[in-house]
């Protein structure tokens, strides 16, 4: 088994468990199997299945789904799954606008596949009338406006966030 590990912060992860290769597509006939484990290379993973190589992870509709915020509630919702209230703007004065005439707590989340010093973009407001949301939107605004295109507000819920995820060992899912 051989990894390709694109980010640097990540180089280290599986370090003396597995072969580490520099280049995967090097490697890509050799495989007998190529697995995403992360957005963006869904048009990539859907030519090699074209090509007739077996695929895990990765698609342009897995794509959407993560980098398109609005499309990835609405698929939640005909799915029949419950989801907060949000708001997607394409500017961040229609945002203040909107938190000033509907004071509550929200969520900020960046839509699109965002440049990689804006992935971590994400915060919780902590007070109920969104003022500290407001402050951060007009102090951030012109700088994130250069890279961020679309957001989206959540109502905020308190509670925990749990993700759920499994591993098939070609026979049966294993812990």
């Amino acid at each position: 088994m051989k990894v390709f590990i694109e980010k640097d912060s990540d180089k280290d992860v599986y370090d003396g468990i597995l072969d580490k290769v520099d280049d995967w597509k090097k490697h890509a006939d050799w495989a007998d199997v190529i697995v995403f484990d992360d957005i963006g290379f869904g048009d990539i993973a859907e030519s090699l299945r074209a090509s007739g190589k077996m695929v895990i992870g990765g698609s342009r509709y897995a794509d959407k789904l993560e980098e398109d915020r609005e499309f990835g509630q609405n698929e939640m919702q005909k799915a029949g799954m419950s989801v907060l209230s949000h708001w997607d703007f394409a500017d961040f004065d229609s945002a203040i606008s909107f938190i000033k005439s509907n004071p509550g707590r929200y969520v900020f989340k960046p839509s699109g596949n965002t440049p990689s010093g804006q992935k971590g973009i994400l915060f919780l407001g902590q007070e109920e009338d969104g003022k500290d949301l407001i402050e951060i939107l007009e102090q951030n605004k012109k700088a994130w406006a250069r890279k961020i295109k679309k957001f989206q507000l959540q109502k905020m819920a308190e509670g925990v966030e749990v993700a759920v995820g499994a591993f098939f060992n070609g026979e049966d899912f294993t812990a």
